[in-house]
């Protein structure tokens, strides 16, 4: 089930399991609500990353509370099938609306024919206004992106709102962000900040490999063995959550080690009343 890759050019390569996780944030909140594992090209039942995208976005339920869901992700998954499952969701879905925030390539072309970079290129300086975007839960500050937004009709998919966003207003075109969403209501701080909830998954990885051990089970080649050692560091995710999350603030900061340092004092201290209480007992039999 391993494979080799590498996050970036510049960066070594490794090897290992490959999965996706599909999480749901919201007030700071970040619950995995799917996982698949991502097997090499050469197993014969191999599906592709958009394709268990999809399969975990079509399989989630999103609670009854829940008035608008707001599917995103980076360029990677930006492509013309995950979008229109969003929109498919959205009129299926009749309790409440979906919509996406998608970073996409600069290929992509409009109906009349002209590519995203072209846009991207040619669109001066001075067009691009600062933006500050509210920092999350935690952060020591907000974000300042420049960021240019325009609606366009996109080839498949249709009208959309198109926002270019890159840290510094000078910067080149090749470092600038391409941004879809059908939020045609929402400012360009909005949709920036929406993106940037992206962050959440890297600190859940961080503390599914640091806190729970994702990734230190050594398991054979099987495909269940090996999606059950990336389960289980999941499941015991989830079970932390359940019993202290009444420790969660909405709005204020934690992290997976906080909770597990509460877990362990409850236990502890419901130990050490259970043998105060037997002794207890026991003294007043023999008295």
């Amino acid at each position: 089930m391993a494979q080799k890759g590498r996050n970036r050019a510049q960066h070594p390569w490794f090897f290992g399991l490959r999965f996706g996780l599909l999480m749901a944030a919201w007030e700071g909140y970040r619950v995995p609500v799917g996982m698949r594992l991502i097997l090499p090209k050469c197993h014969a039942d191999y599906r592709s990353e958009n394709a268990l995208f999809r399969e975990m976005v079509s399989a989630f339920v999103p609670p009854r509370w829940a008035k608008l869901v707001v599917v995103c992700g980076d360029a990677v998954y930006g492509s013309q099938d995950n979008i229109r499952m969003v929109q498919a969701r959205d009129q299926a879905d009749t309790a409440r609306r979906w919509a996406f925030v998608f970073a996409i390539a600069r290929t992509w072309k409009t109906v009349e024919d002209k590519t995203i970079k072209n846009l991207v290129t040619h669109v001066p300086h001075t067009y691009y206004q600062r933006t500050r975007v509210p920092r999350e839960p935690g952060g020591k500050s907000r974000r300042t992106f420049w960021t240019y937004h325009t609606h366009l009709c996109l080839r498949h998919v249709g009208d959309v709102t198109v926002v270019l966003s890159k840290r510094g207003r000078n910067m080149s075109p090749k470092q600038t962000k391409i941004l879809v969403t059908n939020l045609a209501e929402l400012t360009p701080s909005q949709i920036v900040g929406i993106y940037q909830k992206r962050w959440a998954v890297e600190l859940l990885h961080w503390e599914l490999k640091s806190g729970l051990g994702l990734g230190e089970h050594q398991v054979s080649g099987d495909k269940d063995r090996s999606e059950k050692s990336l389960g289980i560091a999941v499941l015991a995710y989830l079970f932390v959550l359940r019993v202290c999350h009444h420790e969660i603030i909405p709005g204020k900061p934690w992290s997976i080690f906080q909770l597990q340092h509460v877990l362990r004092l409850r236990g502890m201290t419901n130990q050490v009343e259970h043998q105060v209480k037997v002794k207890m007992a026991k003294t007043r039999k023999s008295a």
